[in-house]
């Protein structure tokens, strides 16, 4: 029976455990779900009705085996489960419909901000809208619910669900806005107290009791709004917290009260990142009156300029001039360090690193060139040929596209080298024949190379850690139009065309100079004026480099490469080989672009 793939029920076991309960054991092989189904319905003597989607699944073979005896409710689900299926009950019929399953989850951020009550509102509402049959398994660890019913039921359940959590999703975004702007505040305040601390200074004295009453005035208006200060008579000692940059005027008033010589001393800095030098000079140097600034500054400057002037009226005259400049802001001083301890101090510091602390700056020269090379390659070759034959009746001649240089008549074949005029390339004609029966035959050919180089070489010599910034070049007015009062109005407007040179040199202790570099090269192409107005070609490179003092380097280059051939003749005949030559002209151009900018920058010791 196996083999022919039948149906093939035993029960093997039917008992009535209760009046209302029946237990069976039974096995499937091969039988349709709607035969399966059918049987259970007459067991249990259901009322069953399959769902239009459901049905399609009613002719799938059902492979089932019960050895031990369950409920006949028991087996009627254990089948609907194995095949997607679940039903829905109303009244005395059960309804099969095709189950859908959905793990439906609701933001942690709502449960966090308004609560656990919010997840258990949400479990509630699932459990309400799901049918008897569901299967409902809650995951509170994620905040989550697991849910398996007829298919319309699930949908329904995620609508409900979703306006649930409108109100609420918009609630929690307002609070953890609050949150984070609170936590923002805070890390500001953390940060504001951390920065304060460390700019804080605490020095711990011996003065006497005479000595600070003789100073006591004068701490107390000298301490800045941050600045406190404990005196312990019995002891003798003076505890005092004071800001980083007000604490040489402390030190200066205590010095005096015990008539100690304080003196302070600034100098440049060539390292970029002196902290390690500050804290060695702090720990490892300092008495007790000593202290050290670090100061650097930021500028604005003036990066470019650009005037416009207005011309109209019945007149045409000029009647407005005005000019703007651009700034931007970038660093122009070399960082300074302020030392104030008693005079041996100070300078045994300055001697221990002389090769880092200057009293002055060093100058440095920077030299930029600019080198520009194009070089062009140009080769045409032309054909131009006809012929004229008269026998008796018979005439023949060229088709006249060009009149002839040695002859009356016209090329048949006309194909000279375009770029061949007088004074460049060269020509060569034959004429062969007699005045009724000739042929005429022009060679045309031109070869031209050309190459162009152009230096550009800015230099400019500025002080360590200053910006320094050279300019040459041009201003081009070009014109707008527009109307006043009805009459007509022209602005003209000026645009600068520059080659400028901006650069921020600093030197390090191991002889290499660090630059920031803007460099621009603006050219006027005035063969390519549109209505007398020329475009500007623009080249600029911004950049920062290390290099050794002296040395050249290479910050840019831009390589342009343009090639060209091409051919015209006669379709089909110019494509013959060797003789192809008398029906057609060639036309080769190569031409190559080359920028390089080189900077070299030296150190000018005194």
């Amino acid at each position: 029976m196996r083999g022919k793939s039948l149906l093939m029920m035993v029960f093997a076991l039917i008992s009535c455990v209760a009046l209302a309960q029946t237990k069976i054991s039974a096995e499937f092989y091969g039988a349709k779900l709607s035969t399966v189904i059918d049987v259970v319905s007459e067991l249990s003597k259901k009322n069953i009705i399959w769902d239009s989607e459901a049905a399609g699944k009613s002719s799938i073979p059902v492979y089932l085996t019960i050895r031990k005896p369950v409920s006949v409710e028991s087996l009627f689900r254990i089948v609907l489960k194995e095949y997607g299926l679940t039903y829905v009950k109303t009244g005395n019929i059960y309804k099969i419909k095709v189950a859908e399953k959905a793990l439906i989850t609701i933001p942690a951020e709502v449960v966090k901000y308004l609560g656990k009550d919010v997840f258990d509102s949400f479990v509630s509402i699932v459990k309400d809208n799901v049918s008897p049959t569901a299967t409902v398994k809650v995951y509170k660890a994620s905040n989550a619910v697991y849910v398996r019913d007829a298919k319309e039921n699930v949908e329904n359940i995620k609508k409900v669900v979703e306006e649930f959590l409108k109100p609420l999703k918009k609630e929690a975004e307002k609070l953890a806005k609050i949150e984070e702007e609170k936590e923002k505040q805070m890390k500001e305040a953390a940060l504001a107290k951390a920065k304060l601390e460390s700019m804080l200074i605490k020095k711990e004295i011996k003065v006497k009791p005479d000595e600070f009453k003789a100073i006591e005035d004068e701490l107390i208006e000298t301490l800045s709004p941050y600045g406190k200060y404990s005196y312990d008579p019995k002891s003798g000692k003076l505890t005092i917290v004071e800001v980083r940059n007000n604490f040489s005027k402390v030190s200066k008033i205590l010095a005096k009260a015990q008539k100690i010589n304080i003196v302070t001393k600034c100098y440049y800095v060539r390292a970029l990142e002196p902290a390690e030098l500050l804290m060695t000079i702090s720990e490892n140097y300092l008495t007790k009156y000593g202290s050290v600034i670090f100061k650097s500054k930021e500028t604005s400057k003036a990066v470019g300029l650009e005037k416009r002037m207005r011309v109209g009226g019945t007149a045409g005259t000029t009647t407005t001039t005005t000019a703007t400049e651009k700034e931007k802001s970038i660093i122009t001083s070399l960082p300074k360090i302020c030392i104030t301890d008693v005079p041996s101090v100070v300078n045994k510091i300055y001697k221990n690193f002389s090769n880092i602390l200057l009293k002055r700056p060093y100058q440095i020269a920077i030299e930029a060139r600019i080198v520009q090379i194009q070089s062009s390659f140009k080769k045409d070759l032309g054909i131009q040929w006809g012929a004229a034959v008269t026998s008796g009746n018979f005439r023949m001649s060229g088709a006249g596209l060009t009149p002839s240089y040695m002859a009356t008549g016209s090329y048949m074949f006309d194909f000279p080298a375009p770029a061949v005029t007088a004074g460049s390339g060269g020509a060569v004609g034959l004429l062969y024949g007699t005045a009724n029966n000739y042929i005429d035959l022009r060679l045309s050919a031109l070869e031209q190379i050309g190459k162009t180089k152009i230096l550009s070489r800015p230099k400019v010599i500025t002080i360590d850690g200053e910006g320094a910034e050279i300019a040459q070049g041009f201003e081009i007015p070009y014109t707008t139009f527009g109307t006043t009062g009805g009459a007509a109005v022209a602005n003209v407007q000026f645009k600068q065309a520059l080659l400028k040179l901006n650069v921020i040199p600093r030197t390090t202790p191991d002889g290499n100079i660090i630059m920031t570099i803007d460099l621009t090269q603006d050219i006027p192409d005035f063969a390519k004026s549109v209505a007398g107005q020329p475009p500007i070609q623009t080249k600029s490179v911004t950049s920062k480099v290390v290099a050794k003092d002296g040395q050249t380097i290479v910050i840019g280059g831009i390589l342009e490469k343009t090639e060209e051939t091409g051919e015209k003749g006669i379709p089909g005949l110019m494509r013959i080989p060797i003789l192809g030559w008398l029906f057609k002209n060639r036309v080769q151009n190569n031409e190559s672009r080359e920028l390089l900018i080189f900077i070299t920058p030296k150190i000018i010791y005194e």
